[in-house]
């Protein structure tokens, strides 16, 4: 959608329906340029390219770059205004309108705002490019991953898509989405920043979100927590589908780490919220499916360690047979970016026991692959 809006919105009339004057100098257009006094035009737009370049500051870009530049709005607010076509400016300006449609109504319920929401985000994936590079680099760029799971991006213009706050519609949804989690008591989105990863119950209603900031660590404030979900207790299983599948199911620690596994063929695989996240419902899904086996995949780290040994003893208890999978001092399944190779290569051990023998353990990771070779 970005392309289409720098292909569509024509910049040469954007800027005419600010008010500035522009003269046509060949097969492009001159105006004084915005960004520092001048007395003689040097901003040339070329409306060939839908571009503008200052050859007196240095100002270039696209027509998204001049709204946020004369605006001085960010890359999504920028976004919503070419979206619904009107400048900002206070002036007429002849750009075809398309008025930014809410995508929720007032009177919405909980569940179907938080639905909304999350469909939201997902449509707002495709359009980061930080987002998409963050699911590259950890080798989640897999687009029946993204689909299958509703994978999102916060990137914080939700409120530009809501009745303006100002009005009794956008106050009442506002507060909706307060009471659900969605915005803080402060009216900011609590996911901002964040990849978003939604958990469905079985009628495919939300029933937790996970969001993980995204930007660069050092950009991270030292108080700012790089990971977070909804307020209260966590509910829903993560890929409830694998339960129903197969008798046995790799735990993960994290969501990240289990979505690792589904992208490389082992869809047998699910999470807990954190290593003290083992809450109810999972442990339910273990009872109810009837599992047999569960191969405990969290970090080889000391709160990995401990939190392996403490779950396990539960599945102990319920009949449940244990393995560890143990992958390199402090690496987790994510970290490697191409689990099936470090799956051929890692220890499955019974905990309390011996590690079984490699060879064996390449048995055992091709038999849980789901047809992995």
């Amino acid at each position: 959608e970005v392309l289409r809006l720098k292909q569509d919105v024509s910049l040469l009339e954007w800027v005419k329906a600010e008010g500035f004057e522009a003269h046509k100098q060949g097969k492009d257009w001159v105006i004084l340029c915005p960004f520092h006094e001048e007395k003689t035009p040097s901003c040339v737009i070329t409306p060939a390219k839908n571009l503008y370049h200052c050859f007196g500051c240095g100002a270039a870009g696209s027509v998204l770059d001049w709204v946020m530049q004369r605006q001085k709005v960010s890359f999504p607010h920028a976004v919503e205004i070419l979206r619904s076509g009107s400048s900002g400016m206070g002036v007429g300006h002849g750009v075809k309108k398309n008025p930014i449609e809410p995508i929720m109504p007032m009177d919405v319920d909980a569940q179907r705002a938080l639905g909304e929401v999350i469909t939201y985000y997902h449509s707002c994936l495709n359009e980061d490019a930080d987002a998409l590079a963050f699911l590259a680099k950890r080798g989640l760029d897999d687009p029946a991953l993204i689909a299958t799971f509703k994978l999102g991006y916060c990137n914080r213009s939700l409120g530009y898509r809501l009745p303006s706050k100002h009005t009794k519609a956008g106050k009442t949804i506002r507060n909706t989405l307060v009471d659900v989690g969605i915005y803080r008591q402060t009216r900011f989105e609590h996911f901002g920043g964040c990849l978003v990863v939604p958990i469905f119950g079985d009628d495919g209603s939300v029933t937790e979100v996970y969001g993980r900031k995204i930007r660069p660590d050092h950009k991270i404030g030292k108080k700012e927590l790089k990971h977070g979900y909804l307020p209260g207790a966590h509910q829903g299983v993560w890929n409830a589908a694998a339960f129903v599948a197969s008798d046995e199911i790799i735990l993960c620690e994290a969501l990240l780490d289990a979505m690792s596994f589904w992208r490389h063929g082992f869809r047998n695989v699910t999470s807990i919220y954190g290593t003290s996240g083992f809450s109810e419902d999972i442990k339910q899904a273990f009872i109810k499916h009837g599992i047999q086996r569960v191969f405990i995949a969290f970090d080889a780290d000391e709160a990995g360690d401990r939190a392996a040994d403490k779950h396990g003893a539960w599945f102990k208890q319920h009949g449940i047979e244990v393995r560890r999978v143990r992958f390199p001092k402090g690496m987790d399944a994510n970290a490697s970016n191409r689990i099936i190779v470090v799956a051929r290569t890692i220890k499955c051990g019974a905990l309390g026991t011996d590690n079984i023998s490699l060879n064996d353990s390449r048995k055992l990771i091709r038999r849980i692959a789901n047809g992995i070779p």
